[in-house]
């Protein structure tokens, strides 16, 4: 009995010594084991947290997919935003600018995660935007916008934010950035004004404008426009018939208001005084009436043309609301909208590398590139138009249309119908099967195309009738030729081919523009401040030839497109600038390297040659009157021309018409300009299947117009590099 209670004995002590040795290893350890407990604990209750974090959510999203938002939004007005003066920046220590290639680098390198968090938070879009509002006219500011416009993962709170704070200089870089996303471009604020308060607005602004500058136009228009406010600065029985039997009514007076300011602001000093009486404001009102109307908005893109030629005036551009405008109307399906919004977006870009040193006045619009650009040009090609033409309609594509009858009086409406909206092609959407379909019907013409290309010849659309012994084509492609298989593929109407094409075919080219108005008869009413002087050629050259200098036109070689009386123009202003002593103006006649004549009147023109009783009735323009066939006028210039080419053996390619323009509803055919008159005696001659009106069109990239002035292009830039 006593060995086996011994043992119980012992080994009952033995575990009272483990309990107590425990015992004592949890009094030693509380601490340790309550921390452990307590992570325990705050592990459940995050978890508990976070789960019922997630239900809500969940249960939040069902709600939302259930329910119709739409009926609840009670007050729906448009938002109003803060616009931010001075921009304040925090927590961006970590970051510095290394340089214009690498503007942004961590100071010192964090973890990946970090790295990752701090583009989460999107610190690298506002150090970006500082850099763009701090360095002006710098290679680092132009970076930074570029580098911003690349950043599409921002919320749409972050766009407005950055918007908020943008300086004008920088929206007005944004805007000329490729790619920019529209989100950065905040919608102007709404001027809930009424019809009669914009009228009551612009006719106390037209009053004021006219009483600090006095213009008869103005004047005449004020007293038929609004016959019930009493003026003393004009006498009703002056009125001339012209302006006393427009038709004025309750429906177009807006219209011809903003038509009589923008033909007063003309000028600097004008459209100055307009800006300061609040006429920027006046016009978003309008704007936003009449927000469908293409005519109010091309006018209104030409108000802010001229005003952009004053950088003092840009901040009141910029606060006003229109930079996001011209931001929309950059792409604008009209073509002079189009036009307008570049021009005036351009002028107010200085920090444009290339072309920020120049303004485009109102003769002159760049049409390539329209955005900024980082590599200076090669060539520049000069589109010069003629008489009652203009960029918009005398180097669009060829389409049904170019052979419709032309009135004689109004040949600027007919103008304008052609290059309406319905002219561009806008594809449709479809589904993506007819997509599949599509892209393997290409791959399969494609296929046939590499396996029969080199066994045919493509001759070229508008094909000469005839040439002189100097012409040499190219008169037809191979059947690979990769220009063969992009037009049969291509798609799209071009209301300007030589800015939409050429640039396609040969890099290094900008493309200008020239607009100047002309008129054909005495008759039309005019402005009685426009002196006759300024539209003979004379006139006309002196001021398109300062306009001109003024882009940069002559820093490198120049390659002239002239149609008609245009052509005129640029032998006129090459004889001015070989004549000058002035090497800036000099080199304008040493840098051009070819003149592509259209159906140039270089002996004068049977059309304007008219016998007294029809000058009578037409009273011819001072426009038409210097085109008369064998004016002492274009014979002496023409002599000159001939000169010139002896000291610059420029390469002249002339392209003459052989059919008649229809005139008129009774379809009159008349030969504008025949081959003889169009021969300038020197140089290539082709004589084309074409009217004066189509001559200048390209049907498309297989036309002989177009291969034969890619081909002369291509050999200018060859030999220039």
């Amino acid at each position: 009995m006593t060995g086996p209670f011994m043992f119980r004995l012992i080994a009952f002590s033995k575990l009272r010594e483990k309990m107590a040795r425990l015992s004592m290893s949890v009094s030693e350890n509380r601490n340790h084991i309550r921390l452990l407990a307590e992570s325990i604990a705050y592990c459940v209750v995050t978890s508990s947290l976070g789960w019922l974090a997630y239900e809500f959510h969940e249960t939040v999203l069902t709600i939302e997919r259930c329910v119709q938002k739409d009926p609840m939004l009670l007050n729906n007005k448009s938002p109003e935003y803060i616009f931010v003066d001075k921009t304040t920046f925090t927590e961006l220590d970590e970051y510095q600018i290394i340089d214009s290639n690498s503007i942004i680098q961590p100071t010192n390198p964090p973890v990946f995660f970090l790295q990752k968090w701090n583009d989460f938070k999107h610190k690298k879009a506002w150090k970006l935007l500082e850099i763009t509002n701090k360095y002006k006219n710098s290679k680092l500011s132009w970076v930074a916008t570029r580098r911003l416009t690349t950043m599409t993962d921002l919320k749409d709170s972050d766009f407005q934010h950055l918007a908020q704070m943008s300086q004008a200089h920088t929206l007005v870089g944004l805007a000329r950035t490729t790619n920019a996303n529209p989100k950065f471009f905040l919608p102007p604020r709404n001027i809930s004004w009424t019809k009669d308060e914009i009228l009551c607005k612009i006719r106390d602004l037209l009053i004021k404008l006219n009483e600090l500058n006095e213009h008869k136009c103005l004047s005449y228009f004020m007293a038929c426009a609004f016959k019930d406010k009493q003026h003393d600065y004009y006498h009703p029985e002056d009125i001339p018939p012209d302006f006393g039997s427009m038709h004025i009514d309750n429906d177009n007076i807006l219209q011809l208001s903003i038509n009589a300011l923008r033909h007063h602001c003309n000028n600097e000093t004008n459209v100055t005084a307009m800006v300061k009486l609040g006429g920027l404001q006046i016009l978003m009102a309008i704007y936003q009436y009449l927000k469908h109307d293409e005519e109010v908005a091309e006018e209104i893109g030409k108000l802010l043309s001229v005003a952009s030629l004053n950088r003092d005036l840009i901040q009141d551009i910029f606060s006003t609301g229109w930079i996001s405008v011209l931001f929309k109307w950059k792409n604008h399906q009209n073509f002079r909208i189009q036009s307008w919004a570049n021009r005036t977006l351009l002028n107010m870009d200085d920090e444009d590398p290339i072309n920020g040193n120049y303004m485009f006045g109102k003769q002159t619009v760049l049409l390539h590139p329209k955005n900024r650009y980082h590599q200076d040009s090669k060539i520049d090609v000069v589109l010069v138009h003629g008489l009652l033409g203009g960029v918009s309609f005398s180097w669009r594509e060829k389409d049904l249309h170019i052979n419709e009858p032309l009135g004689l009086f109004d040949m600027n409406n007919k103008n304008e119908s052609h290059n309406s909206s319905n002219t561009t092609a806008l594809k449709r959407p479809i589904g993506e099967d007819m997509q599949n379909y599509l892209d393997s019907y290409k791959e399969v013409k494609a296929r046939e195309w590499d396996l029969i290309g080199n066994e045919f010849e493509f001759v070229l659309n508008d094909i000469p009738l005839k040439e002189n012994s100097k012409g040499n084509g190219p008169y037809s492609l191979k059947g690979n030729d990769s220009t063969v298989r992009q037009t049969a593929l291509n798609e799209g109407y071009s209301q300007c081919w030589p800015s939409d094409w050429l640039p396609t075919d040969e890099e290094g080219l900008r493309v200008i523009g020239v607009d100047y108005s002309t008129t054909l008869s005495e008759w039309l009413p005019s402005c009685p401040l426009k002196q006759k002087n300024h539209r003979t050629l004379e006139g006309r050259t002196d001021k398109l030839m300062h306009q001109l200098l003024a882009i940069g036109i002559g820093d490198r070689p120049i390659i002239f497109l002239a149609h008609s009386m245009g052509g005129l123009l640029v032998k006129n202003m090459l004889v001015a600038a070989r004549n000058s002593n002035d090497p800036n103006v000099r080199k304008l006649f040493e840098k051009t390297r070819s003149v592509f004549f259209f159906s140039t009147p270089h002996h004068g023109s049977p059309l304007a040659t008219l016998n007294s009783a029809y000058r009578f009735f037409l009273w011819p323009s001072v426009e038409v009157d210097e085109l008369r066939t064998d004016s002492p006028k274009l014979v002496s210039l023409h002599n000159n021309f001939l000169e010139c080419l002896k000291e610059n053996p420029m390469k002249i390619v002339t392209f003459a018409e052989s059919l008649p323009t229809e005139f008129t509803a009774l379809k009159v055919p008349i030969l504008c300009v025949p081959k003889d008159a169009a021969d300038p005696s020197v140089g290539e001659l082709y004589e084309l299947p074409l009217n004066h009106m189509s001559i200048c069109k390209a049907d498309s990239k297989l036309s002989f117009v177009y291969q034969k002035t890619i081909s002369v292009i291509k050999t200018v830039a060859a030999y220039s590099s």
